[in-house]
């Protein structure tokens, strides 16, 4: 009788690497939360532009996988004295995990302040790879659903 076992195997591995891909494709992709909503649009001209970080995610993950290590690498004592020890090196660990998950989910963002062609001024902070955004370039305001983007200004 013939194991089955390399076609499980065959299969499962295709499974992980197609649930990985994703399809390209030639039009914009938007977010769902943009999808149905009325947005406005006002034209502007950028009048500064300064580089920020958006806050990253400070979650369990951090915090548990630091607590765990920390808890871990401070396994050298025996009786109550170790287990002050161990739970000590958990609570420095967790928090020192957290503050490393915050610092590596963080991300590039422009802080825009524009200056709208009915006179008013506003400034939108929006995440960018790259600087994307400088002093006397035409943009429009998107605004609605709660939020803003700004977009280079098609001509």
């Amino acid at each position: 009788m013939k194991s089955k076992l390399p076609l499980f195997v065959l299969a499962g591995g295709l499974s992980v690497l197609f649930v990985g891909c994703t399809f390209p494709s030639s039009r914009r992709t938007v977010p769902s939360g943009q999808a149905n909503v009325l947005q406005r649009s006002e034209l502007g001209t950028v009048t500064s532009v300064r580089e920020v970080n958006i806050e990253g995610q400070k979650g369990q993950i951090g915090m548990y996988g630091g607590g765990l290590v920390g808890g871990a690498a401070a396994s050298g004592g025996r009786g109550v004295s170790g287990a002050v020890v161990r739970a000590t090196g958990a609570v420095v660990g967790a928090v020192g995990g957290q503050a490393v998950e915050e610092v590596a989910t963080r991300k590039r963002a422009q802080e825009i302040s524009i200056r709208l062609d009915d006179g008013s001024t506003v400034t939108i902070t929006q995440e960018s790879s790259t600087g994307l955004f400088m002093d006397g370039d035409r943009v429009r305001v998107i605004n609605g659903g709660g939020q803003a983007r700004v977009a280079m200004a098609s001509n």
